[in-house]
């Protein structure tokens, strides 16, 4: 059918930093960042993520993937970082610099789906992330994506700055 209009089976950022990162700190501020887009088009497509998945390439230009389940599905731009950043601290093995980062909400559900809870979480405190996401977002929406941010990301992420993350591709994962 030409009306048929394949699901979205994941929702990912990635980045070749300006310069290579040493330490974890820098990957951490990498992965972090890019959550917020991830974020941001999960809420957009009004889907929640179920597992998470990184690619780290090293200034050798080998890459390496890596993915794991979600306790919970989500799409915290915080859950999301934590648990890519779980997986490059566990996996990764610091034998080259990291020159580029890719972090993914994959395993996708719709939002409005009912969610299995956890005895092992705050479902309360997960609900009033939700919620400080949510005004976040509103914010960004109305002043602009720099309008608030996290201290950790304030100063050198090195991450291009020069728009190329504003590139719209053709498909409908970039409306």
């Amino acid at each position: 059918h030409r009306d048929f209009v394949s699901p979205i089976k994941s929702v990912g950022h990635g980045i070749t930093c300006i310069c290579d990162l040493h330490t974890d700190e820098e990957v951490w501020k990498v992965l972090f960042e890019l959550s917020q887009d991830v974020s941001h088009r999960l809420r957009v497509h009004e889907l929640d993520a179920t597992g998470v998945q990184i690619a780290v390439r090293g200034d050798d230009l080998f890459g390496k993937q890596f993915q794991c389940k979600l306790p919970v599905k989500t799409q915290l731009a915080t859950d999301i970082a934590h648990a890519g950043y779980d997986l490059f601290e566990k996996r990764f093995q610091w034998l080259t610099k990291v020159r580029a980062v890719t972090i993914r909400a994959i395993d996708l559900v719709p939002h409005a789906d009912p969610a299995q809870g956890s005895l092992f979480i705050d479902m309360a405190k997960m609900i009033d992330h939700e919620r400080i996401e949510e005004t976040i977002e509103g914010l960004r929406s109305r002043f602009g994506k720099r309008a608030v941010t996290y201290a950790v990301l304030l100063g050198d992420l090195k991450m291009p700055d020069d728009g190329r993350d504003k590139v719209k591709m053709p498909g409908i994962m970039y409306q």
